[in-house]
């Protein structure tokens, strides 16, 4: 079997996802307090396009990933299939299928909080993956590796308040031909909650962008240096 090494390009597919819905999420928060519902949801149609491109190359090297299992390790002088298989390819696997059901949303008009459901359960089995594998002491930095982990994680359980946010402010609105183009959202208590919530869901993807941009960047020379 043939190890072909992606793992910075993953590490680097990871700093896109989370880069793109640092900016998305400021941008749309912006144009939908200057310029309304409407704006807001044509941003959220044009960011679901490279989501979903980004999700299909995600899935499709999930799935041969996961079906492959293409990472062996040397154990007692023979090579065996490694822990890291299931580490690496797993996740990445689940968060691609979770970039292709929120950008199928968005694009077909459907409500979004159905996979804001998926992505928080895919968070919390990040950060449990991210957990065990500490604790295993995995990779050569496996705290650095948990921090990574932990942040891709948070970012995907906050995804379900922010679809919910966005279903309510933005999508159903947008939908219904008698809504005004202009927001006028009154500043309750549930709107102050899912304000708070798109806040950390910002910090936490920007948190992750940085993260993987660092380990992608740092595991990139040795990559090049030592070829499969």
């Amino acid at each position: 079997m043939t190890f072909v090494d992606i793992a910075p390009f993953q590490l680097f597919t990871l700093a896109f996802v989370s880069t793109l819905l640092f900016y998305s999420g400021l941008v749309g928060y912006l144009t939908y307090v200057h310029r309304g519902v409407r704006a807001t949801y044509r941003h959220l149609r044009s960011q679901a396009v490279p989501l979903g491109v980004i999700g299909g190359a995600v899935t499709a090297i999930g799935l041969w990933g996961s079906m492959t299992w293409p990472i062996t390790e040397i154990q007692n002088g023979t090579n065996v299939l490694a822990a890291y298989n299931i580490l690496f390819f797993d996740p990445y696997l689940m968060l691609g299928v979770v970039l292709v059901s929120f950008a199928a949303c968005v694009m077909l008009r459907l409500q979004t909080q159905y996979a804001g459901v998926l992505a928080a359960f895919t968070g919390a089995l990040s950060i449990y993956y991210g957990l065990d594998a500490y604790r295993l002491g995995l990779t050569n930095d496996p705290m650095v590796m948990l921090f990574l982990y932990a942040a891709m994680g948070g970012t995907a359980i906050l995804t379900f308040p922010v679809t919910i946010l966005i279903d309510r402010m933005v999508v159903d609105p947008a939908l219904d031909p008698e809504t005004p183009g202009e927001s006028s959202t009154p500043l309750t208590l549930p709107w102050k909650v899912s304000f708070g919530a798109f806040i950390l869901f910002l910090l936490f993807a920007a948190g992750s962008a940085v993260l993987a941009l660092a380990i992608g960047g740092g595991a990139l020379a040795p990559h090049l240096s030592s070829p499969p």
